[in-house]
């Protein structure tokens, strides 16, 4: 009981305890995973969703664990970058990682900004009664981004107990809108046909939900301001993903009971909030109450992500594997030329693709990136101390999803197979064309 009591103070060191690391990993995994991804995991796991999100859930604890073992053992910050440098020789393999890294980042991004627009627009018909046309989505979510940039430019992020708290009071909405919804269930839907997309639904719906699960490894890149971090990063990351877990199957859950397949195609891009319309004892409020939480949550992450990314592409950059560019930072130290050039991507990607591109498209990058850890964690097993089997069966569930999910496109979808693989030659392009490869330390000089 002490030692539960030792994790939980708060300390005035300004190191993040646990209350603090729960709240990052949780906040990081649900800002935009359940608002945005929900309606998109239904439309192929159909009824088997909540089979989805514990699939991927389960591979996701078993790569935490891959994560924490290494970077307890080498101290570092740097992520799936950092880790591969450990067992490659070649910068342009560890240079791929980062890009992949980053562009996945920059999917995710996307998504939150994607939902953003799309829950405004709905926030507007809902609550002023207008109906906006669809071609401002693309445009508030271009600007949205835009603004956080701009908030970023000036040293603005959002930290501290105010965001603690709103992501506690996050999963208490969510687990409410939850059990309301399934104590309220009145059999309208036939959800209890649960294969009702087929057996292997579900299979295919895990690969392409990954993304939903993303944050945890954010955690990582806060190693050093994280209090007794041998001790509390590993509670808080298996917490955070456990309760992470918990919000995905039950909200998911609820949603199949209150939509039909007709409503879920005609709102899959907010269908949290019109699955919560339909609980009998909520009606309108609940569904006003999602739009405000979802529009809360997708712009905090799109922040917090653009904080986080920008200065991991800093770290890379220094290391020779992005463009010296990337380094430079202003007086005050911030990261301007990443800060400006991945808000540009995110916004590109955010107007001009749709939610389920956007979405398979961070689910991939994010599969590759658990894949490699995981691989790393068992090439250096004996050094980390981990048990092998853990990293071998993370490996094997990623290893399974990746080719689910691109045999999945090939058959429905090769049209945003083709623009995946499109994003990624162009990015495997640019790093084979640059070929500067010495690690340097910004100096005075090396300001803007």
């Amino acid at each position: 009981m002490s030692s539960l009591s030792a994790l939980l103070r708060r300390t005035r060191s300004g190191k993040l305890g646990l209350p603090e690391v729960v709240a990052m990993g949780v906040g990081g995994m649900v800002s935009g995973g359940i608002y945005a991804v929900l309606g998109v995991a239904m439309r192929q796991a159909g009824n088997a969703v909540p089979l989805s999100y514990l699939i991927a859930g389960v591979i996701t604890l078993l790569t935490a664990y891959s994560y924490l073992k290494l970077t307890l053992h080498f101290e570092e910050h740097g992520g799936v970058f950092s880790f591969v440098e450990h067992i490659v020789d070649s910068p342009t393999v560890a240079a791929y990682v980062g890009w992949v890294l980053v562009v996945g980042y920059v999917g995710v991004m996307a998504m939150y900004a994607f939902a953003f627009g799309a829950y405004t627009l709905t926030a507007v018909r809902a609550i002023a009664g207008m109906e906006l046309p669809q071609l401002l989505r693309p445009i508030i979510s271009t600007l949205v981004v835009a603004a956080f940039v701009g908030l970023n430019l000036r040293g603005v992020h959002e930290t501290g107990l105010y965001e603690d708290i709103a992501v506690y009071i996050k999963i208490v909405i969510l687990l409410s809108l939850a059990t309301l919804g399934i104590v309220f269930y009145d059999g309208s839907v036939t959800a209890l046909d649960f294969f009702n997309r087929g057996v292997v639904s579900p299979v295919a719906g895990f690969a392409i939900i990954f993304v939903s699960y993303e944050g945890f490894q954010l955690l990582v890149y806060d190693y050093e301001d994280i209090e007794d971090v041998e001790r509390v990063l590993p509670v808080g990351m298996y917490l955070a993903i456990g309760i992470a877990i918990l919000i995905y199957v039950s909200v998911s859950f609820m949603a199949t009971l209150h939509l039909s397949p007709e409503q879920l195609l005609a709102h899959q891009e907010v269908a949290l909030a019109e699955a919560v319309a339909n609980i009998p004892v909520l009606g309108s409020a609940g569904f006003v109450l999602v739009i405000l939480s979802a529009l809360k949550s997708t712009s905090s992450g799109i922040n917090a992500t653009l904080f986080g990314t920008s200065r991991l592409v800093h770290e890379i950059a220094t290391e020779g594997a992005l463009p010296r560019l990337f380094s430079f930072r202003n007086r005050e130290g911030i990261p301007v030329y990443s800060l400006l050039i991945i808000g540009a991507l995110t916004a590109a990607l955010a107007a001009l693709g749709t939610l389920k591109q956007i979405t398979e498209f961070g689910s991939v990058a994010f599969l590759i990136s658990f894949a490699v850890t995981n691989y790393t964690n068992v090439v250096l097993a004996e050094e980390t101390g981990s048990n092998r089997l853990v990293p071998i069966l993370g490996l094997a569930g990623t290893g399974i999803a990746l080719p689910v999910v691109l045999f999945h496109l090939y058959r429905t979808d090769i049209e945003i197979l083709f623009w995946i693989a499109g994003i990624f030659a162009v990015v495997f392009s640019i790093e084979y064309l640059y070929v500067e490869r010495s690690s340097y330390t910004p100096d005075a000089d090396d300001t803007v």
